[in-house]
């Protein structure tokens, strides 16, 4: 069977450590693949929170994001009160979608757990429709992407 293959990039330009939680666990006593995307959101609105914004409210009262899909490669195990440092970057940043790629790794021991993509689409609550993007949150974001060459 093919796998998805989520790319593992060289730079993430934000990290915050978040600790494998016992209700993260799943039947193998592991952090289940699941709780990926859960903690993935968590770094996400976290991120959001500190430019006093939402996922709802993304600057100009009505546009927001909705995810579009999302992709896990799990590398390694994960258990209850690991701290996961987890990386964040921003790609294929335009005015109505952007990616945010995920690294999720072990900080006492070093071990890469996961690496995850989610792609995103603005969505405009008010009309309930796609909508696009507040220029100053596009100025945020841009605050994640890599460094482009000189």
């Amino acid at each position: 069977m093919p796998r998805v293959k989520v790319t593992r990039h060289p730079h993430y330009p934000h990290a915050q450590t978040l600790y494998v939680r016992v209700s993260d666990l799943n039947y193998g006593a592991h952090l289940g693949y699941d709780r990926i995307l859960t903690l993935a959101h968590e770094a996400r609105v976290r991120i959001f929170t500190g430019w006093q914004l939402t996922e709802l409210d993304l600057g100009d009262g009505k546009t927001g994001l909705v995810a579009g899909d999302a992709s896990i490669n799990y590398l390694g195990e994960g258990f209850a009160g690991d701290p996961l440092e987890i990386g964040t970057l921003a790609l294929e940043i335009n005015p109505v979608t952007f990616r945010l790629a995920h690294r999720f790794v072990n900080h006492n021991t070093q071990t890469l757990v996961a690496v995850a993509e989610i792609g995103f689409v603005a969505f405009d609550y008010a009309r309930r429709t796609p909508g696009r993007f507040p220029e100053s949150f596009l100025a945020h974001l841009s605050t994640l992407a890599a460094p482009q060459p000189q």
